[in-house]
């Protein structure tokens, strides 16, 4: 059995659809495109950039924009098909971040925003990262912060084990929020032959119009958001949804709209 099998499975089975796409890209990205400036700031013009787990493409334009050589990897043709679609004269690949096809020693710099923590085993992509940069390369890398200090997490998950069927699990997989521990994205980090420089918390959010929108982001953009909530018995479901919509109308109202906080972890790292 491979690492974290079902959990693999279920991020393939997520992203290989228009569905998940369509959903991540209209409903969450605007949150995850908060990351980007804090991500590529180090990026200088000329160097060749790989953007790893490239999504819809939205780094990918940035780096452009910002002078560098970039390539955008992923393996979800779904997500490429939208990436090459919104930026067009961009080079773009599928490949896996676990088994990537390119030479060592090939990128200045590796960024991923928001998709190494969809990687099952991270610690292989990560050593993948390592061996494509040059020496002293840099390696930039968003992940979601935990419940502890996010309260989209607070909400969400917590209405899910309040109210979702005691049989509906995500498969296991990798610690979801480990590289917003600094001691666990060190350690990470080092094990690959990358040392972390710094780690700062980044202050991503939904303006949403309605405040049944954050069960909908989660339903329909998220592969595990979208398991726990489609696997659900119909009035579980019902429930979970009906909590969530009534705690961000309670919790995030602000002047007829609601902001929703989902902060991030930057983790910046160099080559060594």
């Amino acid at each position: 059995m491979g690492v974290y099998e079902g959990f693999a499975e279920l991020e393939k089975y997520g992203w290989s659809g228009s569905g998940v796409a369509d959903g991540y890209v209209n409903l969450f990205s605007p949150a995850s495109d908060l990351a980007i400036p804090a991500l590529i700031s180090d990026i200088e013009p000329g160097l060749r950039v790989l953007d790893l787990c490239c999504g819809h493409g939205n780094v990918t334009q940035a780096l452009l924009n910002a002078g560098a050589d970039v390539v955008g990897a992923d393996f979800s043709t779904a997500m490429l098909e939208h990436a090459r679609r919104r930026v067009p004269d961009g080079e773009f690949i599928e490949a896996d971040a676990q088994d990537l096809p390119f030479d060592d020693n090939s990128f200045d710099a590796v960024v991923s925003n928001l998709g190494i923590i969809h990687v099952p085993d991270q610690p292989k992509a990560l050593g993948e990262v390592r061996r494509v940069l040059g020496d002293d390369g840099k390696f930039a890398m968003t992940s979601w912060c935990g419940p502890d200090v996010s309260p989209t997490f607070q909400v969400f998950y917590g209405c899910v084990r309040q109210h979702g069927h005691p049989d509906v699990a995500v498969p296991e997989g990798p610690n979801f929020h480990q590289f917003a521990n600094e001691d666990m994205a060190r350690g990470l980090l080092a094990e690959a032959g990358l040392e972390l420089q710094s780690l700062e918390q980044l202050d991503c959010y939904w303006e949403l119009s309605q405040p049944d929108l954050l069960a909908e982001i989660f339903e329909k953009g998220a592969p595990r958001g979208g398991y726990l909530l489609t696997s659900q018995p119909e009035e579980n479901r019902t429930a979970i949804k009906s909590a969530v919509t009534g705690m961000v109308a309670e919790r995030f109202e602000e002047g007829g709209v609601w902001h929703v906080p989902i902060p991030a972890a930057l983790a910046k790292a160099k080559a060594v």
